[in-house]
């Protein structure tokens, strides 16, 4: 008999299936759980997990109970719900996964692991009576299973090229489905975005007749200071943040920071107690693992998560140079993101993570082009290495993808003393 994480685990080989309809099931036959409390719902193509981490530290700053559901997980599957920066206990989840696989195993087909994870989120949060969920999309919006929730608000942070297999080969066709969140009349804040997909997006709000907070028009941000411990401030109509330091490292972090400021002002008649002063504290507390962030001193080791050129390019902007530990998934852009890389990488190391969706070695190392670099069957082996090449004056950086950060922090865990990972 397998054991109910077997079970979620096992969900995984069904694959992706966008769609609501087994999400709304799960969830009728568990009473709508998703309705209890309050909700914000954070679409884009990167940022969404930052700018969950921020409000999650604001609210939690004001004295509010704040359950946060964030996708995919870095070494356990338990780091997707958390609970003022608690992770679900392992007999909670087991016990929240039972509840929902007896009404799985009625089904036609079975759920997909995104739906069982959504359905599980929204039950947990209900039975630990949070005051407000933070829910994270997993892919796109429109036909993703956290679109059940009713938001108090939401937002898009960005649109950038990913999941186009699914989403769309166009910023405008991604932007379509990234609008789907969009709900009557509920207030949206939006990032940084092109104008094309901007114009996609304002015009879904505009049919829904919602109140849009646009960055750069409604609200303004500076980021100063070095990438690494970034100084943000931040002003609109309703709250002027002075110059603070920001816990999440990177001058990309400025955008996301704002986001989650305007959306804190948005909900803030549901949370009287949400005011500027939990704003500052949240912004200079909040937590979100393998963002940029420095896990080793001595050599220095930086872990991020980036998994497309966007997400490399703000990896590069951040740092000065270093050695580049680089494993990626087979469905990404290896070159763009090498290339986006390639400035700040005194000496690349090419490996690749556990698992089946990872790259080839032969075809990431093809996709540098002829640039100098050193190859590892995997990265038990790359480590050592890499770690020896780097310097106080090169720290290593570990990049790719969410999977590659997760297998190398188990290693610098347990042989190099790194600090576990902290929500």
């Amino acid at each position: 008999m397998q054991t109910p994480r077997e079970y979620l685990a096992d969900l995984e080989f069904h694959g992706i299936k966008l769609g609501l309809e087994k999400i709304r099931a799960l969830l009728t036959a568990a009473g709508n759980p998703h309705r209890a409390y309050p909700a914000v719902h954070i679409a884009g193509t990167n940022g969404k997990g930052s700018v969950a981490a921020f409000l999650d530290a604001m609210l939690r700053a004001a004295g509010y109970r704040v359950g946060r559901f964030t996708s995919p997980h870095i070494a356990a599957v338990n780091e997707r719900f958390t609970l003022n920066g608690e992770c679900i206990r392992d007999e909670e989840l087991d016990d929240t996964i039972s509840r929902f696989r007896s009404v799985a195993e009625r089904m036609d087909s079975p759920p997909t692991f995104f739906e069982m994870t959504t359905a599980v989120a929204f039950r947990w949060f209900a039975d630990r009576q949070v005051d407000a969920a933070l829910v994270e999309v997993g892919m796109g919006g429109r036909l993703d299973s956290t679109n059940v929730v009713e938001p108090s608000a939401a937002a898009i942070t960005n649109i950038g090229f990913d999941h186009t297999q699914y989403l769309g080969a166009t910023l405008e066709a991604i932007a379509a489905e990234k609008a789907g969140i969009i709900k009557p009349e509920t207030p949206l804040v939006l990032g940084e975005i092109e104008q094309g997909p901007r114009t996609v997006i304002l015009a879904r709000a505009a049919e829904a007749h919602c109140c849009v907070r646009e960055c750069g028009r409604d609200f303004r941000y500076r980021i100063e200071g070095p990438p690494l411990n970034p100084i943000f401030a931040y002003r609109s109509d309703m709250w002027n943040i002075p110059p603070t330091p920001l816990s999440l490292s990177g001058h990309h972090q400025g955008t996301n920071a704002a986001v989650a400021v305007a959306l804190a002002e948005q909900i803030a008649p549901v949370f009287p107690k949400l005011d500027d002063r939990a704003v500052g504290a949240g912004l200079a507390s909040a937590r979100w693992p393998c963002r940029l962030e420095r896990v080793l001193d001595n050599p220095p080791v930086i872990m991020d998560i980036a998994h497309n050129p966007d997400g490399a390019r703000a990896v590069a902007g951040a740092i000065d140079r270093g050695i580049v530990l680089l494993a990626v998934s087979a469905d990404k852009d290896a070159a763009a993101m090498i290339e986006a890389l390639a400035p700040v990488a005194t000496r690349f190391v090419f490996t690749r993570y556990t698992g089946p969706r990872a790259m080839p070695l032969e075809r990431l190392c093809s996709a540098a082009g002829g640039r100098p670099h050193d190859a590892f069957a995997s990265i038990a082996e790359a480590l050592p290495h890499a770690i020896a090449l780097a310097s106080h004056d090169r720290p290593l950086i570990i990049t790719g993808s969410i999977f590659t950060c997760g297998e190398a922090r188990t290693i610098l865990v347990n042989q190099y003393g790194a600090c576990p990972l902290q929500f």
